[in-house]
């Protein structure tokens, strides 16, 4: 069992508890941890997260040994990687750097007693209380929307590829000269974009190895890019996405403040550690966009907002082009009357995609989510394009030849589309042609019209008959996973900026 309390951070003593001395099990959570020095605990639970990563895993068994009726047996709980940060944030809520109590529990006893506090919590909460059935789907696509990233890292990767395809990379789109990213990253960090995803990626490797990639020497990256990853650099990095104890305590986010700023500085000494490297990770998917967003934030203007939308349709345009016939796609005219965005013709079917690029707010993803702000997502962005979508099926079913399926196009990537489906069922209510579709399920979905014409073809049937369906609907995900279809060739190649930019530390040491 790991000591969290012990100076030397890199070489955590192994600390034996008798087996006769655990009745701190039966302890309240908030005050054991009152008794543990947080900083050494945010390392140690960094640490685990890192085994947990390397295993490709977010959840991780924790074993402790017990006295039961007289036997020695052990007890297994399960220490889950979005648990961690919401112990670090309680720790620094009831806590602080300089507790020495002589009788602290050891760390997985920890995980324990938080098991058993978080199952109150839920339980006062009564979450599930006073929602009609939307409401319950929304808790759980909340729920499960923490989860979800966590779940599918690799995601991220790709979301880090699109992002800076859409914001930098892509020189053609017709909205490209309203946000100069660039200039913006130069104004904040005083680089350019590219020096900046530089050293975005090169502190979540350090971060792979241990929670306070400051100590590493600088030798071991900086023969990457002398000019760009130094010390300096990284650590005005690293400091912008850091938060104090006395940030997590005032802010209203709560733990949700460590997914836009996973770093956070001690109290006794000043150093940073990550909280977690799965945050880091989330800020490789995520930096660059809310970087450039929470610029015009602080303006106060809406102009990011606005723009993204159009270049969110900039985008689709343009995988549009890559992988489709000019005459097998049309952009809808637009007018005052509010109509959708998109036909696309895939022989069989009519897609009529309407895309959002709206996001769904940060304190909806998590454990106990924030109903008001999902049910304004909804209204306002789920709602709204089918309202939309409906407009333009009423034109487009006169004189289509082809059975027509309307498509909600979602930018924001959060949960299982099922799940947001049967949240909406207000909205739907019983009509099976409409799907929700991420716009990475779309991706994957023009690629193969290009490259695998049978299996685009399974895809296609499988909708047709779902729209069709009284009874057992499949929505995109299900049909996607009884098709086995999971990875994206459209990031392989050329688009995958992320891998590029790893392939830079695949010989550093470790």
């Amino acid at each position: 069992m790991s000591d969290v309390y012990g100076n030397d951070r890199y070489k955590l003593c192994i600390r034996r508890k008798s087996l006769n001395n655990m009745e701190c099990l039966m302890k309240d959570f908030i005050s054991e941890i009152k008794k543990i020095p947080t900083d050494g605990l945010i390392y140690c639970l960094s640490e685990k997260s890192i085994d947990m990563f390397r295993k490709n895993e977010c959840l991780m068994p924790v074993t402790i040994p017990v006295i039961h009726n007289g036997q020695r047996k052990i007890l297994t709980v399960t220490l889950t990687a979005w648990d961690i940060l919401d112990m670090e944030f309680l720790s620094i809520k009831e806590s602080n750097d300089y507790r020495r109590s002589s009788k602290k529990v050891p760390v997985e006893a920890l995980v324990d007693l938080y098991r058993d506090y978080d199952n109150e919590r839920s339980a006062k909460e009564g979450i599930f209380q006073n929602v009609d059935a939307d409401g319950v789907f929304r808790t759980l696509m909340g729920m499960t929307a923490e989860q979800f990233a966590y779940e599918n890292l690799y995601w991220l990767f790709e979301k880090f590829s699109r992002d800076y395809y859409i914001l930098f990379a892509a020189e053609n789109f017709e909205h490209r000269s309203i946000i100069d990213t660039d200039a913006i990253v130069r104004e904040i960090f005083g680089i350019p974009v590219n020096d900046y995803v530089l050293i975005l990626v090169t502190v979540f490797w350090l971060c792979c190895q241990h929670p306070d990639p400051l100590s590493a020497p600088e030798e071991l990256y900086s023969n990457v890019n002398s000019a760009v990853l130094t010390v300096e650099n990284l650590s005005n990095f690293i400091k912008y996405y850091s938060c104090t104890y006395q940030n997590l305590r005032t802010s209203s986010l709560k733990k949700q403040l460590l997914y836009s700023k996973p770093f956070i500085k001690t109290q006794r000494t000043g150093e940073y550690f990550a909280s977690s490297i799965f945050p880091v990770a989330m800020l490789v998917g995520n930096g660059l966009y809310w970087l450039v967003r929470n610029y015009y934030c602080k303006q106060g203007t809406q102009v990011f907002v606005n723009t993204f939308g159009c270049l969110f349709e900039d985008y689709i345009k343009d995988i549009a082009s890559k992988y489709c016939k000019p005459s097998e796609w049309t952009t809808l005219s637009t007018g005052s009357r509010k109509s959708a965005d998109f036909t696309f013709d895939l022989g069989s079917l009519t897609l009529l995609v309407e895309s959002k690029s709206a996001l769904i707010s940060l304190d909806v993803k998590q454990q106990i989510p924030n109903l008001h702000n999902a049910d304004i997502f909804f209204e306002r962005t789920i709602s709204k394009a089918y309202k939309q979508l409906n407009s333009s099926y009423v034109r487009l079913s006169v004189s289509s030849k082809n059975p027509i399926i309307k498509i909600i196009l979602l930018y924001d990537q959060f949960s299982n589309s099922a799940i947001v489906e049967e949240a909406a069922h207000k909205i739907l209510g019983s009509d099976s042609s409409c799907f929700i579709m991420t716009i990475r399920e779309f991706e994957i979905l023009l690629y193969l019209h290009q490259h695998n014409k049978e299996t685009e073809q399974q895809i296609l049937d499988e909708i047709l008959k779902s729209s069709r369906a009284e009874n057992s609907r499949k929505n995109i995900p299900a049909i996607y996973k009884d098709l086995a279809i999971d990875s994206n060739p459209h990031f392989e190649e050329e688009m995958d900026y992320f891998s590029k930019l790893m392939n830079n530390f695949k010989d550093a040491a470790k």
